[in-house]
Order: C-alpha cells, then sequence, then structure tokens
C-alpha cells in the first residue's frame, strides 16, 4: 500500500505573505498594461481573481500597492550593494552593476513599470518618500564602495562620491531605458560599452583641459538631508563598508 504524503500545512503568515505576492504581481501586470492611474482597483481584483473585500485586507488602496513594490525595489537595492561589495575590484564591482541592472529590466515590461513607479513618486508625496529614502541609502552605499576604492589608488581621487554616485545611477537609469528600444541589437553591446566608459570615466589619471574631473559639493544635492538622516540611522550602518 502506497504511503501518502502530506504536505506541511502552512501557517496563516505564510498563506497571508503568498495573497500578497499574488496580488503585487497582478497589480504590476495591470500596471504595464495600462499605466498606473488608467488601473482601477476592481481590475487588479479581476486579475488577482479575488474578491475586493480580500485585496483590501492585504493593501488599502493603490497606493499601498506601489509602496510594497517600492520596498521590494529597495530589499534587491541592498542586495546589489552587498554582490558589489564582495567583488574582487571596484571595476568588477560597477561592471557587475551594470550586468544586473541590463538584465533584470531587459523585458520592455520590466523597464515600464520602473518608470511607472518613479513617475508616480513624483507625482504622490507618499509614495515620493518612500522612494527618496531608497535612493538616499542606495547613493550612500555606492558612494561608500567609491570612497573605499578612492583610498585604494583604484580610481580617481578627486572625483566627489556622493556625485559619482548619483551620475552612474543615472547612467545605468538610461540603459535600463534605452536598452528597451533597441531591443533588436546585440543585448550585451550596450552594457559593454557602458562598463567601458565607466572605467574611463573613474580613471586615476583622467582630466579634461588640464582639470581634474570635480564636481559640487553634495550639501547642493536634493538628497543632501535625506542622506545625512540615512548615514545616522541603526539601519544604514548595518550597510556599512567602512
Amino acid at each position: 500500500m502506497a504511503t501518502r504524503i502530506s504536505k506541511t500545512p502552512q501557517s496563516p503568515t505564510q498563506k497571508a505573505d503568498k495573497k500578497r505576492i499574488e496580488v503585487l504581481k497582478a497589480a504590476g501586470k495591470c500596471f504595464r498594461k495600462t499605466g498606473f492611474h488608467q488601473t482601477s482597483m476592481q481590475q487588479i481584483c479581476a486579475e488577482t481573481g479575488l474578491g475586493p473585500g480580500a485585496v483590501y485586507r492585504y493593501f488599502t488602496g493603490k497606493e499601498a500597492i506601489i509602496e510594497a513594490m517600492v520596498e521590494e525595489e529597495r530589499r534587491q537595492a541592498r542586495a546589489m550593494l552587498l554582490q558589489m561589495r564582495d567583488a574582487a575590484s571596484i571595476q568588477q564591482a560597477l561592471s557587475t552593476a551594470t550586468r544586473l541592472f541590463a538584465e533584470r529590466y531587459r523585458a520592455g515590461s520590466d523597464a515600464s513599470l520602473m518608470t511607472e513607479v518613479y513617475a508616480e513618486g513624483m507625482r504622490s508625496k507618499r509614495v515620493g518618500t518612500v522612494l527618496r529614502k531608497i535612493e538616499a541609502e542606495w547613493i550612500m552605499g555606492l558612494s561608500n564602495l567609491l570612497r573605499i576604492a578612492q583610498a585604494r589608488g583604484q580610481i580617481d581621487a578627486s572625483l566627489d562620491a556622493a556625485q559619482t554616485a548619483l551620475f552612474l545611477t543615472g547612467m545605468w537609469d538610461g540603459m535600463v531605458i534605452r536598452q528597451h528600444f533597441h531591443a533588436h541589437d546585440d543585448p550585451q553591446a550596450l552594457p559593454i560599452f557602458f562598463e567601458t566608459m565607466i572605467a574611463r570615466l573613474l580613471a586615476k589619471d583622467n582630466k579634461v583641459a588640464g582639470k581634474p574631473l570635480t564636481t559640487p559639493p553634495l550639501e547642493n544635492s536634493l538628497f543632501a538631508e535625506e542622506l545625512k538622516k540615512r548615514a545616522e540611522s541603526e539601519d544604514l550602518r548595518q550597510l556599512s563598508l567602512i
């Protein structure tokens, strides 16, 4: 007689987490199709196959859903920083970041969802607040990596680390969007070119018209206050790479 193997029952918390993930996936699918503002909670409910009461049990509305998506972005950003920290050199770390960004958003739908989330962060104070915290945490972590590389003589010491981190992040964001419109090209060509340009940008002997590549102080940055707050928090100390 065959022995019946029973599955380990899921706890209420595990079931709730699974349902939340299902709702997030369904919402992401809807946002990709019609955009954040054109998507209704009714459409999200229909996509999940759940009733409104079940969906609202996990999220109070669309802003709460997009906040959860932003928190997932935060988790992935932290994971990327840790992966970069473990790289053998700053060049390898930045190469890793370039390839991770390219691979993650290579599908056009993922790039469109990213732009949708950030656009909502510009419209919604609530979503924007969460995005600014993530941005500050990412820039601080990347800046720390760059400062370590400068101390080791691996890159141009005259560069402002935080401004360089902002510039590199802007390049990666641009790559994510551009590769969507050049999907017919070699998928490796753009990331490889970016790696080359980043290496040239950060090179120790880089000069423009005989002057070092310097940048304005971070105090002029919109993120300066948030960066200061994050630097003082216990949560960010755990990410310190120095």
